[in-house]
């Protein structure tokens, strides 16, 4: 019944709060949060520390040893990663937890916002999604299968999802729950130009440039 929600954050201090309150205002409170920040420079880290029940400091910038670590601590067999600028949905963490109780699962959720641009762009990743991975900076699984796969990558810093998913165990499901991720970067990139990076690019540390 329980979940382990990990929350790797980099300098996200002007949105991490509100994401750990939504998680806080769920009607589910069968959960641990924990967060760890990777190479933050400012006040993540204290922000962190007023919400979560865990809470560690890497000084090394690098996501995909924050997911990790945050498992190795983890203590539920349900595990969730979100992105500290994504807002949960209300039904979210009743879905995974439902899911996951039927066996060895892995996938993510469906996107919503607010704009026009930003909807057509989460639209596109939703009909994708449906059918192949495609994270909205929401990803769930289960340990004993985040295990046989040693987890993720921690020599990539970018596109480590598209790696993990490449490798997953279990049966891809998007659950029929939403998640809120925030639009700056359709806001500063577009649409055409952030479609192209996710899909085809190979080279993801201009992805930093923007926060």
């Amino acid at each position: 019944m329980s979940i382990s929600i990990i929350v790797p954050v980099y300098n996200e201090e002007k949105y991490l709060a509100n994401t750990l309150e939504r998680i806080k205002a769920q009607k589910f409170k069968d959960y641990e949060l924990i967060v760890v920040c990777n190479g933050c420079t400012d006040k993540s880290f204290n922000i962190a520390k007023k919400y979560a029940d865990k809470t560690f400091s890497l000084k090394e910038g690098n996501v995909s040893k924050a997911k990790n670590f945050g498992v190795e601590n983890a203590k539920y067999d349900k595990l969730i990663f979100l992105d500290a600028d994504v807002l949960i949905g209300a039904e979210l963490l009743d879905a995974v937890d439902n899911l996951l109780d039927e066996g060895a699962f892995f996938g993510t959720a469906k996107g919503k916002g607010k704009g026009i641009r930003n909807n057509l762009y989460l639209n596109f990743k939703n009909f994708i999604n449906r059918f192949r991975p495609w994270s909205h900076g929401f990803v769930f699984c289960d340990k004993k299968s985040f295990f046989e796969i040693n987890g993720f990558d921690e020599s990539l810093t970018r596109g480590e999802l598209r790696d993990f998913f490449s490798r997953a165990k279990g049966k891809y499901k998007r659950i029929n729950a939403y998640v809120v991720p925030d639009d700056r970067r359709i806001r500063n990139w577009g649409i055409s130009r952030l479609i192209y990076y996710w899909l085809f690019e190979k080279n993801k540390e201009e992805y930093l440039s923007v926060r």
